[in-house]
């Protein structure tokens, strides 16, 4: 009888739901915040963006009418200037794939509005305009001052513009001075300007560059 007992003691803890596994209500706490903890690690880029800037709207946008605005009010006898920027800028931003960069050359003199019209091209990409971290400015006499250090300025630019798209392909670069760049300098962005469709792995396609000069006004 009592061999009969301890038998059915047995079975009695082996059946019991606390003896198989946890009680319904922990299971649920542990699985409701298995869910909780993987939905926030895959939102974690959703969360982030909305403290700090992203590659992504609203802090990269395209809005050309804007950008005519702001070209017809600030920037004066350059017609074809202002038609030319805001129908390639609109074209290039909205195409999925580009067949390659953007690039626009601005020569002229001093007080031409070279510059008004860079400012106005960034802040129509970029909701921070010339302050957003996606804006990449280079003057000759300040970045490139030294002649004797043209291969290490090559190689620095070569690594600059490719970690920059590959963290951004909207990415835009503006070069100021250019007719004062030692010679070679500018040569090392070329097979990024080019019909590359990737190249080390990044995709330059979607990024715009500004060349300007101080010659040919």
């Amino acid at each position: 009888m009592m061999k009969m007992r301890r038998i059915r003691l047995l079975i009695i803890l082996f059946l019991s739901p606390g003896y198989l596994c946890l009680d319904p209500f922990t299971s649920g706490v542990g699985l409701g915040a298995s869910i909780f903890a993987s939905a926030i690690w895959n939102s974690r880029e959703t969360i982030s963006c909305m403290f700090k800037e992203c590659c992504k709207e609203p802090y990269v946008r395209t809005n050309e009418g804007v950008l005519k605005k702001d070209l017809e009010e600030n920037v004066f006898g350059q017609h074809i200037v202002k038609d030319t920027v805001v129908s390639s800028l609109r074209s290039h931003l909205k195409r999925k794939d580009p067949k390659k960069a953007l690039v626009f050359s601005f020569h002229g003199t001093t007080g031409t509005g070279k510059n008004f019209v860079s400012e106005f091209i960034a802040a129509n990409m970029f909701q921070n305009g010339m302050k957003s971290k996606y804006v990449h400015q280079f003057i000759s006499t300040v970045h490139f001052p030294l002649l004797s250090e043209t291969d290490k300025y090559k190689a620095d630019l070569n690594a600059w513009v490719q970690g920059n798209i590959s963290l951004c392909e909207r990415s835009l670069f503006i070069f100021d001075e250019i007719d004062k760049l030692a010679p070679g300098i500018i040569d090392t962005i070329k097979p990024y300007l080019d019909y590359h469709q990737v190249i080390n792995g990044v995709d330059y396609r979607k990024s715009v560059f500004v060349l300007i000069s101080n010659t040919g006004g």
